[in-house]
């Protein structure tokens, strides 16, 4: 692990490409095991599922093994006021993704469409994508590149795009390019507002509760019915989620500058 943290601190860049490559290859594992072990729906395989409850397992043994669960926010669960506009802001993305994607605030609550599988399905995915974007490569780059409100500035942006560009993969299972790159567009701004909600709140739950519930009630306003929406939608709901983006740039102004990066000695602790 010295080794890793000696890299993370010295090139962290090059460590958050390593750490999404890792990402998805543990997607493409997670794919296998599903078409292994499919059940009896396409979406919520349980082999998929335990695919990605294994590469949970992985990324927070290395969290621990690295020193981060304090400081990354696996211990603490954030302050009141974080949850009360974590939840004025979730209100606000739910509500106007559902509209702008279907045309309505309708969600689907039917037992044909809400399974248990489905539901572990997106929790799992959020969770993954919460410890390893925000919880592993966004404090990976905060301590490199300093607590000033520039590298925070600099780490926030560049875990957003990050976390975009896995979401770019979805062209390979056959999606218009056009849809993807505009949900790729709305992703990264959803990744800059999370990422500010846990150097806020200083926890990793927030992200990754404000992330389920978001992709749930996706799924239940317009993902169960399985029509791939018109570009105009994903547009929109780019638009939709760029509010959210700018207010939280605006929570990264003023920032008390603090250092992030290891104390001399603790550097040398390293080496």
């Amino acid at each position: 692990m010295k080794i890793i943290l000696i890299f993370a601190n010295k090139h962290p860049l090059a460590f958050g490409l390593v750490v999404t490559f890792s990402f998805i290859l543990a997607l493409i594992v997670s794919a296998v095991l599903g078409n292994l072990w499919s059940g009896e729906t396409s979406f919520g395989q349980p082999g998929a599922i335990a695919g990605r409850l294994i590469a949970i397992g992985v990324v927070l043994v290395m969290v621990a093994s690295l020193g981060w669960l304090g400081s990354a926010g696996f211990i603490s669960m954030g302050g009141w006021q974080t949850w009360l506009w974590l939840f004025l802001a979730l209100a606000y993305a739910v509500l106007a993704s559902a509209y702008v994607m279907s045309g309505k605030i309708y969600f689907d609550l039917s037992n044909s469409v809400l399974t248990g599988l489905v539901i572990l399905f997106i929790l799992t995915a959020a969770f993954l994508e919460e410890v390893t974007f925000r919880g592993l490569i966004l404090h990976g780059l905060m301590r490199a590149w300093g607590g000033t409100s520039r590298g925070l500035m600099r780490s926030v942006l560049v875990s957003s795009l990050l976390f975009c560009g896995i979401h770019l993969l979805d062209f390979l299972s056959g999606r218009p390019l056009l849809n993807v790159l505009l949900q790729s567009l709305q992703a990264s701004f959803l990744g800059i507002f999370l990422a500010v909600l846990v150097l806020r709140s200083k926890s990793i739950f927030p992200a990754i509760f404000f992330h389920a519930i978001l992709n749930l009630a996706g799924y239940l306003a317009f993902g169960s019915k399985g029509i791939e929406p018109a570009p105009s939608a994903w547009l929109l709901l780019s638009l939709v989620m760029l509010p959210i983006a700018v207010l939280g740039m605006y929570q990264l102004r003023g920032w008390p500058d603090g250092p992030s990066v290891p104390s001399t000695a603790e550097y040398r602790r390293l080496i």
